[in-house]
């Protein structure tokens, strides 16, 4: 039986149109990947408007229950969101898999990586990441940049910045993808990882960035800023990742004795 909405209450009929699908999404009502009713069945059911309707869509997408695709409909997301682990030993899984650290979270929970190499060569450095890389802002530094995705939907915007002393004359500098990774790969050229900071920030995408990572209107954006120390003290790397919301969560793992949990 469907669920009425109530006109006289405060609350906008689109945020108690979302309330009602999303209570369904997670009782299991509605299973993973099964279609929602067309805008025409929506309005016949509930009796809202086509507005109503696609401001309760756009409120799921954001959260990540809902994507919709264009000519085809709206969907219960199948796929759960990848989980993106922080943790004292970051470096310990893609030193083992031997793959880049996406790509080692990725097949650890059922996803299929890839990446499309978006730009690749010596740029001046912006203002931003300038202070994390040790740098004035307008020096050069090596900078990768490539799309990230899961099972072929984009997922991240990922650009890295690497000190000339780091990257000059090395597989940073290819234009290709590095099977390996970068990490491993910074420790194959002999430098070593002591510590690292991360910096996380929410915000809404730009129209760019909307465009890359295919979002649907509302769903913001995680930056994680990731900066690697030697046991100098020097940068090795700035990663600038820019991660679609709806398609991830974050964790961090600590222990006292400094254990990896897996």
């Amino acid at each position: 039986m469907t669920q009425r909405l109530d006109p006289r209450s405060d609350r906008p009929l689109s945020l108690q149109l979302a309330d009602v699908l999303r209570a369904e999404i997670q009782e299991g009502t509605r299973r993973p990947g099964s279609q929602l009713p067309t805008e025409s069945e929506f309005q016949r059911d509930y009796g809202v408007s086509r507005t109503t309707i696609r401001a309760a869509l756009s409120t799921l997408a954001a959260e990540g229950l809902v994507v919709t695709r264009k000519g085809f409909g709206s969907y219960v997301r199948t796929r759960p969101p990848l989980r993106r682990v922080s943790s004292t030993h970051r470096h310990a899984a893609p030193r083992a898999s031997g793959k880049p650290e996406f790509d080692t979270e990725a097949i650890s929970q059922g996803q299929v990586p890839s990446r499309r190499m978006l730009m690749t060569g010596r740029r001046p450095v912006p203002a931003d990441i300038a202070g994390w890389l040790g740098c004035k802002a307008g020096e050069e530094a090596v900078i990768r940049q490539r799309l990230q995705l899961l099972d072929d939907v984009p997922a991240v915007i990922s650009t890295s910045y690497y000190p000339l002393w780091v990257a000059e004359g090395t597989r940073l500098e290819s234009a290709g993808a590095l099977p390996e990774g970068p990490d491993n790969l910074i420790e194959e050229l002999g430098h070593r990882f002591a510590r690292g900071m991360e910096l996380l920030r929410a915000r809404m995408p730009t129209p760019q960035e909307a465009r890359l990572l295919e979002l649907e209107q509302g769903v913001p954006v995680v930056r994680m800023l990731h900066i690697d120390y030697d046991p100098d003290g020097r940068t090795l790397q700035v990663a600038d990742d820019l991660y679609a919301a709806d398609q991830h969560e974050f964790a961090f793992e600590w222990s006292e004795d400094g254990t990896l949990y897996e």
